[in-house]
């Protein structure tokens, strides 16, 4: 029976991704953090392979990089991965003021993980549509999570809590993607409920 200890590290110093990837991946998942340069671009898999060759060839060993985009239908798409620099210079309710002042609240939450272990790349990919609201709202979560409210939902992510947003929001998504990539590919197996 394969070990349920994933075969490759994080590489993240963000301890809300690090939280969330542990409870869909689990608990023995190692990180490390390692500051990598980011390839400043709207293409987030143009990013996202440049951090995967980044952190492998620093570390030498099996590995995820995770990138993470919030695009605004009002802006054609504007910030996706660049939201990082966004919420640091405005915080999640600029960047929710900056869609509403366009009247135009929509808005689709992506997200990317990538395996990389010097011979195999493997990518997941989710995306999570929703709307931008203001007030902010509610107590969980991170980044953009009291502003968005995803699809059939009246609530924000952060209303509704780890478990609703481990199930439907970007990250949960891009996991089990990659999960179940890895799985086919024979690299690791994850439980049965991890995947579902």
């Amino acid at each position: 029976m394969p070990s349920q200890t994933p075969p490759f590290v994080l590489v993240t110093g963000n301890a809300g991704k690090l939280a969330e990837a542990r409870r869909l991946v689990g608990s023995q998942l190692q990180s490390i953090a390692v500051d990598l340069p980011e390839i400043q671009s709207l293409d987030m898999l143009e990013i996202l392979r440049g951090k995967g060759a980044e952190a492998y060839g620093r570390l030498q060993r099996p590995l995820v990089v995770e990138e993470t985009g919030l695009e605004l239908r009002a802006l054609g798409g504007f910030p996706g991965p660049l939201v990082k620099w966004m919420l640091e210079a405005v915080g999640p309710e600029g960047v929710a003021r900056c869609a509403l002042a366009h009247d135009d609240c929509v808005a689709t939450a992506v997200c990317a993980v990538l395996y990389v272990d010097g011979e195999t790349s493997i990518c997941g990919e989710g995306n999570d549509p929703g709307s931008l609201v203001l007030p902010p709202r509610g107590e969980a979560g991170f980044g953009w999570d009291p502003v968005f409210v995803p699809k059939g939902s009246e609530r924000t992510w952060a209303e509704q809590g780890d478990a609703a947003k481990d199930r439907g929001a970007h990250r949960g998504l891009a996991w089990r993607d990659l999960l179940s990539k890895l799985a086919e590919a024979g690299i690791w197996q994850p439980t049965a409920s991890r995947m579902s």
